[in-house]
């Protein structure tokens, strides 16, 4: 087995699982303990607990479109899949990231699926405008914040490579 896949094995699908079952049982503790658009004190003056079903996606965009978002995170979900297998990477934080979107895609997509809409919960006490989010919202920003990142790591190391070849050659 390459160490491309040991990685894929020991790093991305451990943290796939734990996000995952963190968003899952995260909004059914929620789902249970309070009713829709109902409040509950969490960490005073930072975060609060409302349920909110979001038929959209972030800030409500595309509302009502579940067929649309439904789809288009089947798309990303086989762009990353094919990223993965094509960058074969041996970089930690490539698959790390791989573990937080695939985990943010796949908690989003089980409500959309099984409810018609995504059960959001977590919402800025000081920030009243930021829309409510779950778990899976943050494994989303997390991931694709650590892709720009990962990716950048990769411009520079390929431009250094690059310039000392160049260097070497001349």
């Amino acid at each position: 087995m390459s160490k491309h896949y040991k990685f894929l094995l020991c790093i991305t699908l451990p943290l796939f699982v734990v996000l995952l079952l963190a968003d899952l049982l995260s909004k059914h503790f929620v789902d249970s303990a309070l009713s829709l658009g109902e409040k509950a004190e969490f960490l005073s003056g930072f975060i609060d607990i409302v349920t909110v079903h979001n038929e959209g996606a972030a800030w409500g965009i595309f509302s009502g479109s579940q067929t649309f978002l439904i789809i288009l995170t089947f798309v990303f979900i086989i762009a990353f899949i094919w990223l993965m297998i094509a960058e074969k990477s041996k970089n930690p934080l490539f698959h790390v990231t791989l573990g937080f979107i695939f985990a943010g895609s796949i908690g989003n997509l089980v409500d959309r699926l099984a409810f018609g809409y995504v059960r959001d919960f977590l919402h800025f006490q000081f920030w009243n405008s930021f829309p409510v989010f779950n778990i899976a919202d943050i494994c989303l920003t997390v991931g694709v914040v650590l892709l720009v990142i990962y990716f950048i790591i990769m411009l520079v190391k390929n431009k250094k490579s690059k310039k000392d070849n160049f260097e070497e050659n001349n």
